[in-house]
Parts: C-alpha cells; sequence; structure tokens
C-alpha cells in the first residue's frame, strides 16, 4: 500500500526533531503524579528534560549515553488496548497516563535519557493531540496477532480465508482524517515512511531511525500481542459476521426502544448480529487456531528481526515478549456470588437457579475463584436493571435458564471457560519456545502467570489494606468494565515488567508506589458497597453503560448507583451507537431509516 504521490515529503521535514531530544519527550512522574489522580487538564505530550544522576550500575547491554553519562534508550510499545491504555472501554489521554507503559516509561526516566511519546486522545473528543508529534507507544485497542500487520483473520469475520485491510493501516494524509483506532495511534508514521504504515511497520521503523540518528544507540521493544486472539469468546462480544451480543434480547424486548428492537431483529434475522454468545460453536469461531497463532507470532518476530538490520543479533535492541492472562479470569465474567451480591441490594431473596453452578458452595467462602459459570458483565447489567426496574426474580433468572434448562448462549460454564483457557496455555507455550529460541536479547516476560496468580489469590497482592482479587469493582484490579486494569491494576502490572527490565538491560528503575496509586484510584470501593465512584470523565459509547453502576457515594455504603428513570431507554441509546460501529449493521439500518441518537 504505498502512496501514488510523493507530496507528503515536506510535511515530515521536521518530525525527526524528537529523536534529538535529550532525556525523553515522555509524561513523566514529575510532570503528573503517581496517583495520576486527574490529569486530563494536561493534553499535551510535552518535552521534558530531567538531569540524571548516573547511579554507576554495569549494564547489560552496550547502551549509548546522554551528556551526563546516563544510559540514553528508546522505548516502543506494540500491542493491544493494555499497552495504549484503554479503560472502561474508553480511549482518552486520563486513562493512556495511568496505565502500565507510560508507568514504566516513567520509571525508567528516573534511569536513563529516555525516547518515549504518547499518541493521546483528548478526553472530550477522542481526537488525536498533538498528531504531528511521532509516537512510540504503537498499541492498539482491538489489535490481535494479525492485526497489528495489517491482515484480518478470517474467523473473526466470518471469512474463508485471512486477507489485508486497510482498516489496520494508518493512511490518513491530514491530522483532521484521522478516524480509524489505527490512524489515531500510527500517525503521522505513515507520513514518513511515505507508505500507509501497520503497527508493526511502524516499530520497525522506530528502531531503524533511531538506530541511525546516533551510533551505539539502543532500543527496547514490549511486544504483548495475543490477548484479543481470544477475547470475543471470552466476553462473548464483538467480531462482525454476525458481531456477537451477550444481551437477554428476547427478556429484554419490551423495555428497549422501538429502533434498537427493530433493529436487532432484523440483524439477528439476515445474520448480522448473533446472541449466542457463549455455545462452544461460537467459542470456536472466535478463537484464533493454535497453529495460526504459532505461525504468526514467529512471522512478527522473524520481520523484527530481518528489517532491523539484525538488530536483535548485534545487540542493539531488546525485545521483551510477555505472555498472556487468562482472559476468562477477568472481573467482567461475573459468578454466583457476584450476582447474589448485587441483586440481593434490590431483592434479599435473589438466587441464581440450580442450573448455574456455583463459584462455591452457599455460605461457604470461595477456595477456587475459577470454579462456577459466568455470565458476561453486560448480561449482568441488564439483570440488574430489569430487577432495579420491577421485573420478578423469576423473570430475571430466564436469562441463566430457561425450563429447567440453562442457557448455554447467555452462559459460559465452566468447562467452556477451561477450554479458553487451555487455548491461551497453547499460545503462552509458542511464546515461551520464540523467548528461548532467539538469542540472548530476546526476554520473556512471564505476566500473565503473574496476574493469573494474583487474581485468583496465588500470590497475595495487599495494597492498603485491600487484597487485590478478580472481583469486579470489589477486587480493586479492573477498571469499569471488568476487563482494563485500573490504575493499582496497571501499577502492579508495570512493577513486574520493570523488574524484568531491569533484569535485562542492567537497569535500577525503581518500582511503582502501590499505596500511593491506590489512595487515588477511582475504580476502588471505598465504602465497601461493592461500587466504585468511577473516574470524571464523560462516558462514550458503550461506556454509558458502565457509567449507570457508579457509586453515588463512595462514602455512605448505604447508598449505591443512582438508576435514572428513563435507564432503559438509556441504555438502548448506548448499544444501539455501539453495533451502529460496524458497518453491515450501520447499512441495514440506514435501509431501515434507523439513526443514531443524539
Amino acid at each position: 500500500m504505498s502512496y501514488d504521490r510523493n507530496s507528503s515529503g515536506a510535511i515530515v521535514g521536521a518530525l525527526m526533531l524528537v529523536f534529538l531530544l535529550p532525556k525523553g519527550s515522555i509524561r513523566s512522574a514529575d510532570a503528573v503524579e503517581p496517583g495520576r489522580a486527574n490529569p486530563s487538564d494536561r493534553t499535551s505530550n510535552w518535552t521534558l528534560k530531567k538531569e540524571i544522576v548516573p547511579r554507576g550500575a554495569p549494564t547489560a547491554v552496550s547502551l549509548a549515553r546522554g551528556n551526563g553519562g546516563e544510559p540514553r534508550l528508546l522505548l516502543v510499545g506494540i500491542g493491544d488496548s493494555l499497552t495504549h491504555g484503554t479503560l472502561d472501554a474508553t480511549n482518552n489521554s486520563t486513562n493512556t497516563f495511568n496505565a502500565y507503559f507510560q508507568r514504566v516509561a516513567d520509571l525508567l526516566a528516573s534511569e536513563v535519557s529516555l525516547i518515549f511519546s504518547q499518541p493521546l486522545f483528548d478526553d472530550d473528543s477522542g481526537d488525536r493531540v498533538l498528531p504531528f508529534e511521532i509516537p512510540t507507544n504503537l498499541g492498539v485497542d482491538g489489535a490481535d496477532s494479525f492485526s497489528i500487520e495489517g491482515i484480518e483473520y478470517f474467523k473473526r469475520v466470518g471469512a474463508a480465508e485471512n486477507f489485508e485491510t486497510e482498516a489496520y493501516y494508518c493512511d490518513a494524509r491530514l491530522p483532521r482524517r484521522l478516524e480509524s483506532a489505527y490512524d489515531k495511534v500510527l500517525y503521522p508514521i505513515n507520513l514518513k515512511t511515505r507508505r500507509d504504515a501497520t503497527a508493526l511497520d511502524s516499530a520497525i521503523w522506530l528502531v531503524n531511525e533511531y538506530a541511525q540518528a546516533g551510533e551505539g544507540n539502543h532500543s527496547a521493544v514490549a511486544l504483548w500481542i495475543g490477548n484479543n486472539d481470544t477475547s470475543t469468546a471470552a466476553l462473548g462480544s464483538g467480531g462482525e459476521n454476525p458481531m456477537f451480543l451477550p444481551v437477554p434480547a428476547d427478556q429484554i424486548e419490551s423495555d428497549i426502544t422501538p429502533a434498537l428492537r427493530l433493529l436487532l431483529r432484523v440483524a439477528r434475522e439476515t445474520g448480522l448480529v448473533s446472541f449466542d454468545a457463549y455455545t462452544q460453536t461460537s467459542l470456536e469461531r472466535n478463537m484464533t487456531e493454535l497453529d495460526d497463532f504459532s505461525a504468526q507470532y514467529a512471522r512478527i518476530l522473524d520481520r523484527m528481526e530481518a528489517e532491523t538490520d539484525q538488530a536483535l543479533s548485534s545487540g542493539r535492541m531488546d525485545l521483551f515478549l510477555l505472555t498472556l492472562p487468562y482472559y476468562s479470569s477477568v472481573g467482567y465474567l461475573v459468578d454466583s456470588e457476584d450476582l447474589e451480591f448485587y441483586l440481593r441490594q434490590i431483592d434479599p431473596g435473589y438466587s441464581v437457579p440450580p442450573t448455574f453452578q456455583r463459584v462455591a458452595p452457599v455460605g461457604e467462602p470461595i477456595t477456587d475463584p475459577l470454579r462456577g459459570d459466568r455470565v458476561s458483565l453486560l448480561t449482568f447489567g441488564m439483570m440488574y436493571t430489569m430487577l432495579h426496574t420491577g421485573r420478578t426474580v423469576a423473570e430475571v433468572n430466564e436469562v441463566l435458564e430457561l425450563g429447567g434448562l440453562q442457557r448455554d448462549d447467555m452462559v459460559l460454564s465452566e468447562a467452556e471457560q477451561a477450554y479458553i483457557a487451555e487455548r491461551i496455555d497453547g499460545f503462552n507455550k509458542v511464546i515461551r519456545t520464540q523467548a528461548t529460541s532467539r538469542g540472548p536479547h530476546v526476554h520473556l516476560v512471564e505476566v500473565g502467570k503473574y496476574l493469573n496468580d494474583v487474581l485468583t489469590g496465588k500470590s497475595m497482592v495487599v495494597v492498603g489494606g485491600h487484597v487485590i482479587s478478580r472481583k469486579w469493582v470489589r477486587g480493586g484490579s479492573f477498571s469499569l468494565d471488568g476487563v482494563h486494569p485500573g490504575y493499582t491494576g496497571h501499577a502492579f502490572i508495570a512493577n513486574y515488567v520493570i523488574e524484568r527490565m531491569n533484569e535485562a538491560l542492567g537497569l535500577n528503575a525503581p518500582p511503582e508506589d502501590l499505596l500511593s496509586v491506590f489512595a487515588s484510584d477511582p475504580y476502588i470501593d471505598r465504602d465497601g458497597d461493592g461500587w466504585a465512584s468511577g473516574p470524571s470523565y464523560p462516558a462514550h459509547g458503550i461506556a454509558e453503560v458502565l457509567f449507570y453502576l457508579t457509586d453515588a457515594d463512595d462514602t455512605d455504603a448505604s447508598i449505591g448507583p443512582d438508576i435514572p428513570d428513563d435507564i432503559w431507554r438509556r441504555l438502548s441509546n448506548a448499544i444501539l451507537r455501539d453495533v451502529l460501529g460496524v458497518p453491515s449493521i450501520r447499512r441495514e439500518a440506514e435501509r431501515l431509516g434507523i439513526a443514531a441518537p443524539d
């Protein structure tokens, strides 16, 4: 995908300034306090110059030195929403500043002269801030092992084979035309290369440009990819042809707006939408085959080696390969204890039906958090709203059980969770094999196992007297979407990653102060009622659904969410806006005369 003219050359003449700046174009801990409680008023990704006092520790690699004698390093991230910094299913500057990769950069900046830049999105509009600043964090929300190379994996869109797609390239030539996530993250690297650029293309270009900017310049590249190779299966949501939605459409048909009701009915009849979120067929369809993942992951590393002038073998680049946590264990997947804890706040007599396997027997503590059946957070939100708006317990439980039989479409069984985890185990085996066979400058970061152990209690992390766990809100790990970590979760991920980077690079970067982060984390339940106050930025898209489940007063356990009277209209509009993001559904909506709500 080449540009058909060379007119972009004049535009990019000054862009390499970022490589000439000492001590990193980063948002450092000097600019944002460790808790980063509300940095949304600082939307520029400015250059920060700080004096580094060298600690004299020998480096494991031949890092170039800055004017003060400190090592000089380019930090590049390739990955998905975890690397980009998505929280609450939302991408903006506030979230990016509080994510693990920004924290890693801040910690490294105390030890090295760091080159690092974020592609920030405005909190209100979602537009790219300072679009001509070259990003080194190339994580894109939704990316998988194929899309970072511009490829659509066939199973995720119901195709017969993989195909290259412009959707996963940065191809915009003007900043006002940054529409896709790939455009907004990767721009203006495509201008510099004079070719449409993927995330992997961009990483290779960054490493090569930095190497040419000074003899001995060194790069550290973190690759955390593969989470979204099972995400649609675990979440029951996403994909195309059909798009999967874990929504009990028949049970809420009388509650949702006529426009959404009509669109969902027609979309289901035409195969554009499926509510069979957790059938075995759906799980198979929505996960990357192990052999395909293995071949693609090896291809990514082959390109990183071959197209960076042998940077790995020559020691000019260190590559950190991060393993994958169990997507089937995130807080988004709600168990029997969760359902009863929250729904009993509305009706104390609520219990899950007999066919819904419990995480622990009635009245007994949870000893194995991986036991029992689950429903999605979106399904739970529908159940909570149904009960709140006057439905009976029997009607609500029809979401889980019909005619004495468990609903396979809405419920992710314990066996199905194990099936997804087994696939992730296979992916991690591939990552480990690649890490151990690529030479001394490729490093394995076992963050997947670490997170699994922390979230299930095998490795206990206690912050401010709070035991971190997989529980939605109550566990202190996740943002409101139950998938992406909150501030504290990102901070302990950063600490694990920086420890491995210190070992590999011979540095002594300090860890994050978890207690300080915890103190300003808006996703922590402060009053013990199971709800958190959430962030202060406005909700957009499907995140609107989540923001209705925030604590109106997190100092008073007797006060929970303030559910508006027109909640079903609001939920309907949020879901409608979300499904209209899929082109095939949007075209059907246009045919039906259905427009996005204001």
